[in-house]
């Protein structure tokens, strides 16, 4: 059985939708005291390591600025 840090390494989480990858890693990080990250135990590596993995294989976001659309559709 593969283990989270296994998956991470084989980017297993390439597949799934950006959304459900973010939302992913903070659930994941929430978990996670800060001062955790220092001296992680093998738990918390294995959560880092999907984090960091789920939000490399994340789209990128765009900010949208609804007041300019606004502008753009009232012309």
């Amino acid at each position: 059985m593969k283990t989270r840090f296994d998956k991470a390494l084989k980017d297993e989480w390439s597949d799934e939708n950006s959304i459900d990858n973010i939302n992913k890693a903070i659930e994941l990080s929430k978990d996670i005291p800060i001062i955790d990250i220092i001296d992680p135990s093998s738990k918390i590596r294995h959560d880092l390591a999907e984090i960091v993995s789920r939000l490399k294989n994340a789209d990128t976001l765009e900010m949208m600025n609804f007041n300019e659309m606004d502008n753009n559709l009232v012309n």
